[in-house]
């Protein structure tokens, strides 16, 4: 579940949900599962997938002081991915919950 292992990054984005009017997504959010962790190599990215099969079609991007942070939708408007770019501090608590997990 995201409130496990990165309750702060959930708290952030709900907070940043509300400033822009997209607070219906919080229960949506809450109730996540981290189904995987982004493959792409890319040193900057701590993105991970919610659902087994991603297919975005539309997309809320928050507004951040550090990073940036994307929440991707289906087209039922379900949370299938949610980019984290620059935060180095969210691919770190992905990293160790993975490795520690395997």
């Amino acid at each position: 579940m995201l409130n496990e292992i990165l309750p702060d990054l959930l708290e952030e984005m709900v907070y940043l949900l509300k400033q822009q009017g997209a607070d219906p997504l919080e229960t949506q959010l809450r109730a996540l599962r981290i189904e995987s962790i982004c493959d792409c190599g890319d040193e900057n990215c701590a993105s991970f997938s919610t659902m087994e099969v991603v297919k975005v079609a539309n997309y809320v991007q928050l507004h951040t002081i550090d990073g940036q942070l994307i929440i991707d939708l289906n087209e039922d408007g379900a949370i299938c991915f949610v980019e984290v770019l620059g935060r180095p501090d969210v691919k770190y608590l992905l990293e160790e919950y993975y490795d520690a997990t395997r």
